[in-house]
């Protein structure tokens, strides 16, 4: 059976019950992992060649020997916070792209390995960091967050010139959680007669907003705000955000809300200067867990919106806020 709440433990051998669910009989099934030559799984682009690194230091030092990432890093975790596919990470060497699906409290997450270099990548090694558990009996690693289970399969400690692999991560939402998982990447790889070596702890965007479903409402001002009323009672968190330029005015608003799985209600706030969104986080300890959001126009700056989120806990309303700021900035 599943273990109790918080212990960290996981039966060697055995997955937690909340992940079993995700195999044929849950979602839907990824690809198969299979090393391969690497191709650009989420374009028909072929990927970069390698050329000089670029970027911000990444890593315990940046001395020759440390690899930089040639993306903005927080850029791409941007962009997954409001995508099921895109980049995660990626250097000179190295590209690492995420497939996923999400249902009801659980989520299947493909991580596709890309070595784009012309030798090998060796010492290779990705940690789910946060309470790990070795499941030394299948090789794959649990976390037991708080809320948050989760498997990372087995991953090769070398990546062949030019290959790709798929690691799947498995996660499953038992109740209330703020923060996401962070993931801890190690390889080296020999290049014009030196050894270079990544040490980078790479931040998810697998935040509890992932596992929204809609909340039903009757379509009247009164119903939702009698329940905003409610929840603001137990837990509530504001911020104020400046808008990106892809984010233009309200109508731009509600659809970044849209995009990190929230349901916008037109017309409900009596401003038609705001707009109000909300949905229901699915945990399994809690399935009826309810969050809503209020964003307000500053009436002196275009740019500017008050973002209020009031939910049944105040992990999943920070976790919600966290991932609408990060959409409309």
């Amino acid at each position: 059976g599943a273990p109790a709440p918080g212990n960290g433990v996981v039966a060697s051998g055995a997955l937690v019950d909340e992940l079993s669910g995700l195999g044929p009989s849950g979602l839907s099934a990824l690809p198969h992992a299979n090393s391969r030559d690497v191709v650009d799984v989420l374009t028909s682009a072929p990927l970069p060649s390698v050329g000089p690194s670029v970027g911000p230091s990444v890593g315990p030092s940046a001395g020759p020997s440390a690899i930089r990432p040639s993306v903005d890093l927080a850029e791409c975790l941007k962009k997954l916070n409001a995508a099921d596919n895109g980049l995660l990470y990626e250097d000179p060497f190295l590209q690492i792209g995420v497939k996923s699906q999400w249902q009801a409290n659980q989520g299947r997450v493909m991580l596709y390995l890309g070595n784009k270099h012309g030798a090998e990548l060796t010492e290779f090694s990705l940690e789910l960091m946060s309470g790990l558990n070795a499941d030394t009996a299948s090789g794959a690693a649990s976390l037991d967050g708080p809320g948050l289970q989760t498997r990372l399969a087995p991953v090769p400690s070398s990546l062949g010139a030019k290959k790709q692999v798929q690691v799947l991560l498995e996660l499953a939402a038992t109740s209330a959680f703020e923060t996401p998982p962070t993931l801890l990447l190690r390889y080296a790889v020999k290049d014009t007669g030196s050894v270079h070596s990544q040490n980078v702890t790479l931040a998810l965007p697998f935040g509890c907003h992932k596992f929204l479903t809609p909340w039903q409402s009757d379509g009247q001002p009164g119903a939702f705000f009698a329940k905003w009323r409610e929840l603001t009672q137990k837990a509530q968190k504001v911020e104020v955000a400046r808008a990106n330029g892809s984010v233009a005015g309200i109508l731009g608003v509600a659809d970044a809300l849209s995009s990190v799985r929230l349901t916008t209600h037109p017309g409900l706030d009596p401003n038609p200067k705001n707009v109000v969104a909300s949905g229901i986080v699915p945990y399994a300890q809690a399935p009826g867990t309810t969050v809503m959001v209020r964003v307000e126009s500053d009436a002196n700056d275009a740019a500017v919106f008050r973002v209020t989120v009031a939910a049944d806990d105040a992990a999943t309303a920070a976790g919600v806020l966290r991932a609408v700021v990060s959409v409309i900035e």
